[in-house]
C-alpha cells in the first residue's frame, strides 16, 4: 500500500553518529529502548575508564594483581611494543604476556600471534590461553611453537606479536654467529611486536644481555659494538655502587662521591657537571651545609643528580622487572586481591640406609683426583675439575645407573651414555673440559663390576627410604633430576603399589604423555597422587597443587634448584595452598648429598625464600664452592657456608645499587592504581549484569529481546544467551556469524569464573559483549526519545526540556600525528595513545538539561531529578500518531529542529559551568604535567651525555608526543551520545498508544 512521503522513515545501514539529527527528524522511538541503551552505554564507558581502554584486563578470567596490570599497560600504552618482561620466578610473566596477546587480538581480530616456548611448556601455554584468555575465540590466529624446532620458525615471520618464553635459554652462551640465535633474531626482527620473557636478573652476563636487547632493538644494540657494550656494562656496575652514596643525609660524603663518579663519566657530560656544581654550592669548605634551612634544597639537588645519572647510563628502557620483595608487600586498604605465593619450608631428611657403591666411588674419584692434581702441579685447574665433580655428584642417589653413565661419558665419550644420564651441553662441556686422570678408568671399571645386577635392589631400597614422605598422602611431586631414574622409579612403584596413582613426567615419556600425567595428577584425589619427574618438569610448570615435594637428587647448581622450587612456590590459587608444601630430601650421611644439602640450607638459605635475584652471583661463585669439595671432600661444602653467606650479602648490595641505576622512571601518575580501579569496578559486577540484561532484555517485553537463561555449568551459575533468537538489531550490525555458543556462556562475577577454568567473564573484550557494544554505539534505536510526562501540580502551558548525554574523552589527534611515522599501522598508534590518554583522563559521561528557548542550562536540582527519572508506564511516547502534538508546541517541525539545535548549543557552552568537567580536566592535566616533566628530564639527560647509543631522538619524540597528549587534556573531545525531548504537562486523560 502507498505510504505518504511525510510518514516514511528509512533505517539505513550506516552508523548514526549524531543523535540530535535522529531527534529533530522525528526518528525518536519508545523510551523503553532509551532506558535499555543508556545504562548499557554508561557501563561500557565505565569499563573503558577502569581499564584505560584495555578490555583484555577485564575480559580475561584471571585474578587482578597490580604488578601484572602495570606491566601489561606499560606495554600496551606504547606505540612501539617491544619489551623484555624480567619478573622474578613465580610472579606471573605468563599472565602479563597473555594480557598483551589477548589485547592484540581484540584490537585486530586478524592479527597473527606466535608463542615460542620450551616444548615441555607448550601444553601449559595452550591451557592458560584457552581457559583464561579465550584465544580460541580468534580461530587460527594463535600459534604455539617449540624451542626445539628452529627449522620451522621461518613460517611465522611477519607475525603481529611474537612472545618468546624462557628467552635466555635461546640466548645464553650464544652470539650472533650461532645458527639458532640467527634464526631467532630473524623471527624477532620480522615481528611488529615482541615480548621476551626471562627471569634473568639485571646483573646477567653482558653477552646474554646484549643478545636479548639486540632482539628488541637491532639499531641501538649492535653485535658489531660488542666491546663498547661490554665496557658500558662493566662501567655501570661500578657507577651504581657510587650512586647509592649520593645521599643528602650524609652530606660530608658528597664531595668525594661526586669526584669518584666524575672519574667514571665522559667529560662531555656537561649536565652532570652542572648538577654536581648545584649540590656542591650548598656545602661549605668543611663539607657541611652552608645554611641548615636549605636542607630541602640539597635533597632536591641530590635527587636531580641521581635521576640524571640513572636515566643517562641505564642500558634500556624497555625492560620491565618486578621483584618478589616488592610484589608481596600487602596494601590492606586496597580493593585488589593481595598477591600471595606458597612459600618454602625447611626440608626433612630421608636417610639412605644401605651402602651405596656409587657414592663410595665418587669419594674415591675425588680423593685420588685431588692427589693427582697435587702431584702434577695442576692445583690451578681445580676450578675446572670441580665443576666435573659437581656434575657427577648430581647423578648420585637411588640407582647407580645415571652416575655410571655420566662417568662412562667422561672416560669413554660414549654418546649413548650421555643421553641416558641426561647430560646437558653445558654438563658435557664441564666433564670434557679437563683431561681424564689415570685412576678414573679403574674406578669406573670397579663400579661397573660392583653394581652389575644391583639396579633393582637399589631402586627398592630407594622406595623404602621414600615411604615416610609418600605415606603423607595428597598430591606429591617427586623430583629425580636428569637421567633415567624417574622412569625407572615410576615403573617399580607401579609394580609394588598397584592401587596408588603414580604419574610420570619425563623426557622419555614424551611431552604429550607428560602433559596427560600432569592433568591426571591435578584431578581430585583420595589417598595419594604421586607425580614423578625428571628435569623436564623443573622449568616453567605450575605445580603449586603439591602438598609435598620430594627431592631424590639435588641439582649441582642452586640456580636449577631455585627453578625447581619455583614450580610449587608460586601464586596461591586456593585456601589450601596458603601453607607451604612439605619438603623432603634424600641424603646419605657419608656422601656429598648430605653436605651439599647443609650448604644449600645454611649458606644459600634456598629453602627460606627465593634466591632468583642472586642467580648470577651464585653462578659466578659455584666453581669455588665445588673446589672446596674437590680439595677437602664433602665436608668442604658445609664448611663453606659462611663464605657463601658473605658472598650473597655483597651481591644483594650490588643488585640494590644496580636497581637504583636501572630503575625506569614511572611516567604514569603515581597516584593512579589501575588494579585498584579494575577491582573497584569488578566489585560491583551486579550493576554490570543489571545494565547488560537491561539492554538484552530480561523477558520478552523489554530491551532488544536477545533471550537468555541461567544454568549451572561446571558448578558455576552461568548466563547463557540464545544466539538463535532474533533480537531487535539490524542484521548489518549484529555479526552473528562470528559468534559461537561458547562465547555466549559465562558469568558477570570474576570470583565465580575463577572457580571453573574456561568460564568467560562478560565484560568488554568478550566477543559477544563487544558485538552488543558496537550496536549500542551505532544503532539509532534508543539514541533519541521524545515523550511527555504528567505532573499533577503543573498548571499552564506544557514545558518542553531538551536533555543531552555527552561522552567526554581526551583529544589525541595532535599526538597521533607525531606518532604515525613510528608504526606500521595507524590503528596501532591510535589504540596505544588512547590508553596513554585515558590513564590521565578516563572517559566519562555528562548529562545537561536545557529548557526549550532558554539561554542557560538548567541548574535546579529538584527539576533535574524529576527529568532524570527513567521512562515508565505513566509516560507517553510521541509516536507517529501523536508527534504532531510535539511539533505544534514549536510551531512546526522547523521550529522544533531549531529549538533542539539551539538547546544543544547552549548545553555545550554550559558544560563547564553546570558540570565538573573543568575540575576533571584540571586534575588530569596536572598529572600530565608531572609525567611531562619526567619525560623532559629523561630526554635532557640523554641528550646531554655523549654516549647514548642513539636513543636520544626517541626520547625527544616521546616528549613531543606526551606534550601533545597533555595539551589534549585541557580541551577534550565532547561527543553527543543521546538526545531527549521531555515535555512537562498537567494531568490529562489520553488513551495509551505507545
Amino acid at each position: 500500500m502507498p505510504v505518504p512521503e511525510t510518514e516514511l522513515r528509512v533505517r539505513w545501514n550506516k552508523p548514526v553518529r549524531n543523535p540530535l539529527e535522529v531527534l529533530v527528524s522525528g526518528g525518536n522511538e519508545s523510551g523503553h529502548l532509551y532506558n535499555a541503551r543508556l545504562p548499557m552505554l554508561h557501563n561500557l564507558v565505565a569499563q573503558r575508564a577502569a581499564s584505560a581502554s584495555t578490555p583484555a584486563l577485564l575480559a580475561a578470567a584471571a585474578e587482578i594483581y597490580p604488578h601484572q596490570v602495570r606491566a601489561a599497560l606499560t606495554v600496551l600504552s606504547d606505540p612501539v611494543q617491544r619489551y623484555l618482561l624480567a619478573d622474578e620466578v613465580g610472579l606471573g610473566k605468563t599472565i602479563e604476556a597473555s594480557y598483551v596477546a589477548l589485547q592484540t587480538l581484540i584490537d585486530n581480530p586478524q592479527a597473527r600471534v606466535t608463542f615460542l616456548v620450551p616444548d615441555a611448556l607448550r601444553r601449559q601455554w595452550v591451557t592458560e590461553l584457552r581457559t583464561k584468555f579465550f584465544t580460541d575465540d580468534f580461530p587460527r590466529r594463535v600459534k604455539i611453537i617449540s624451542h626445539d624446532c628452529p627449522d620451522r620458525w621461518e613460517q611465522y615471520h611477519g607475525s603481529d606479536l611474537v612472545v618468546v618464553d624462557e628467552a635466555h635459554q635461546l640466548v645464553q652462551d650464544r652470539d650472533d654467529t650461532d645458527p639458532i640465535y640467527r634464526v631467532l633474531r630473524d623471527l624477532a626482527h620480522s615481528a611488529s611486536r615482541l615480548l621476551l620473557l626471562s627471569a634473568t636478573p639485571v646483573t646477567s652476563s653482558h653477552t646474554t644481555h646484549l643478545g636479548l636487547l639486540h632482539l628488541l632493538d637491532p639499531d641501538v644494540y649492535k653485535w658489531s659494538e660488542r666491546e663498547e657494550f661490554a665496557r658500558r656494562y662493566q662501567h655501570r656496575a661500578e657507577l651504581a655502587n657510587h650512586v647509592l652514596s649520593l645521599d643528602a643525609e650524609f652530606h660530608p660524603l658528597l664531595p668525594s662521591t661526586i669526584e669518584m663518579i666524575k672519574e667514571l663519566l665522559p667529560p662531555e657530560d656537561s649536565r652532570f657537571t652542572h648538577l654536581a656544581a648545584n649540590v656542591l654550592d650548598l656545602l661549605d669548605e668543611y663539607e657541611g651545609l652552608r645554611d641548615e634551612a636549605r636542607m630541602p634544597d640539597l635533597e632536591t639537588m641530590v635527587t636531580a643528580l641521581r635521576a640524571h645519572i640513572s636515566e643517562t647510563y641505564r642500558l634500556h628502557r624497555r625492560v620491565i622487572r618486578n621483584r618478589r620483595s616488592n610484589v608481596l608487600r600487602q596494601n590492606d586498604d586496597s580493593a585488589a586481591v593481595a598477591y600471595e605465593v606458597r612459600g618454602r619450608a625447611e626440608p626433612g631428611k630421608l636417610m639412605a640406609q644401605s651402602y651405596s657403591p656409587a657414592a663410595d666411588s665418587l669419594l674415591a674419584w675425588q680423593t685420588q683426583l685431588w692427589g693427582h692434581l697435587l702431584d702434577e702441579g695442576l692445583e690451578n685447574r681445580r676450578a675446572d675439575y670441580a665443576l666435573a665433580l659437581a656434575v657427577l655428584a648430581s647423578r648420585l642417589g637411588g640407582s647407580s645407573a645415571d652416575y655410571l653413565d655420566a662417568l662412562r661419558w667422561r672416560v669413554r665419550r660414549d654418546e649413548g651414555t650421555a643421553e641416558r644420564a641426561g647430560l646437558s651441553a653445558r654438563e658435557q662441556k664441564y666433564l670434557s673440559n679437563v683431561p681424564v686422570a689415570p685412576h678414573e678408568a679403574a674406578i669406573l671399571e670397579k663400579l661397573e663390576s660392583e653394581s652389575a645386577g644391583e639396579e633393582a635392589r637399589e631402586v627398592d631400597e630407594l622406595i623404602d627410604a621414600l615411604l615416610p614422605a609418600l605415606r603423607k598422602g595428597g598430591r606429591i611431586a617427586v623430583f629425580c633430576g636428569p637421567g633415567s631414574l624417574a622412569s625407572t622409579l615410576t615403573a617399580r612403584l607401579r609394580t609394588r603399589f598397584p592401587k596408588v596413582s603414580f604419574f610420570e613426567h619425563t623426557r622419555s615419556a614424551g611431552p604429550d604423555a607428560s602433559e596427560t600425567a600432569i592433568s591426571s595428577w591435578r584431578r581430585p584425589v583420595v589417598g595419594a597422587a604421586v607425580l614423578i619427574a625428571d628435569d623436564s618438569a623443573e622449568d616453567g610448570l605450575n605445580l603449586q597443587e603439591a602438598r609435598s615435594v620430594v627431592h631424590v637428587r639435588l641439582p649441582w647448581s642452586p640456580n636449577q634448584l631455585e627453578q625447581r622450587l619455583g614450580r610449587t612456590d608460586r601464586y596461591v590459587e586456593s585456601n589450601e595452598q596458603r601453607q607451604a608444601p612439605r619438603q623432603y630430601v634424600l641424603t646419605d650421611a657419608e656422601a656429598h648429598s648430605h653436605e651439599w644439602l647443609s650448604l644449600l640450607t645454611g649458606g644459600y638459605r634456598i629453602f627460606d625464600g627465593s634466591v632468583s635475584t642472586l642467580q648470577d652471583a651464585i653462578a659466578e661463585g659455584l666453581a669455588a664452592v665445588w673446589a672446596q669439595a674437590l680439595e677437602h671432600g664433602p665436608e668442604g661444602l658445609s664448611d663453606f657456608a659462611e663464605a657463601v653467606q658473605e658472598q650473597l650479602a655483597r651481591a644483594r648490595r650490588e643488585i640494590d645499587s644496580m636497581d637504583t641505576l636501572e630503575s625506569i622512571f614511572d611516567t604514569s601518575p603515581h597516584d593512579i592504581d589501575f588494579a585498584e580501579r579494575l577491582a573497584t569496578f569488578d566489585a560491583d559486577w551486579a550493576a554490570t549484569r543489571n545494565d547488560l540484561l537491561g539492554y538484552t532484555g530480561r523477558d520478552s517485553s523489554d530491551g532488544i529481546k536477545l533471550r537468555h537463561t541461567v544454568r549451572k555449568i561446571n558448578d558455576v551459575m552461568c548466563e547463557v544467551f540464545d544466539l538463535k533468537s532474533r533480537p531487535l538489531i539490524s542484521p548489518h550490525l549484529y555479526d552473528r556469524a562470528n559468534l559461537t555458543e561458547e562465547m555466549a556462556k559465562g558469568t558477570f562475577s570474576r570470583s565465580q569464573a575463577l572457580k571453573a577454568p574456561g568460564t568467560r567473564v562478560f565484560r568488554i573484550g568478550n566477543r559477544l559483549v563487544d558485538t552488543l557494544a558496537s550496536v549500542v554505539w551505532c544503532d539509532d534505536r534508543g539514541q533519541a526519545t521524545a515523550f511527555w510526562r504528567a505532573e499533577a501540580a503543573h498548571r499552564g502551558e506544557p514545558e518542553p526540556y531538551f536533555g543531552f548525554d555527552y561522552l567526554v574523552e581526551a583529544d589525541i589527534s595532535s599526538a597521533l600525528t607525531l606518532t604515525l611515522p613510528l608504526v606500521q599501522q595507524s590503528r596501532d598508534a591510535e589504540t596505544a595513545l588512547r590508553r596513554q590518554a585515558e590513564r590521565l583522563l578516563p572517559p566519562f559521561t555528562l548529562k545537561v538539561w536545557v529548557p526549550a528557548g532558554a539561554s542557560a542550562a538548567l541548574t535546579d536540582g529538584n527539576i533535574q531529578r524529576w527529568l532524570q527519572d527513567p521512562y515508565s508506564a505513566t509516560d507517553h511516547n510521541y509516536n507517529f500518531k501523536n508527534i504532531h502534538e510535539l511539533m505544534e508546541l514549536f510551531d512546526g517541525q522547523a521550529g522544533y529542529a531549531a529549538s533542539a539545535r539551539g538547546a544543544e548549543a547552549v548545553a555545550r557552552a554550559e558544560l563547564q559551568r553546570v558540570t565538573n568537567l573543568a575540575d576533571r580536566c584540571a586534575v588530569a592535566q596536572q598529572q600530565g604535567h608531572q609525567r611531562l616533566s619526567v619525560a623532559k628530564a629523561q630526554a635532557e639527560a640523554r641528550q646531554a651525555a655523549g654516549r647514548l647509543l642513539g636513543e636520544t631522538e626517541n626520547y625527544l619524540l616521546d616528549v613531543a608526543i606526551t606534550d601533545a597528549l597533555v595539551q589534549g587534556l585541557s580541551n577534550p573531545t565532547v561527543r553527543l551520545v543521546a538526545a531527549t525531548c521531555l515535555v512537562k504537562q498537567g494531568l490529562r486523560r489520553i488513551p495509551r498508544s505507545d
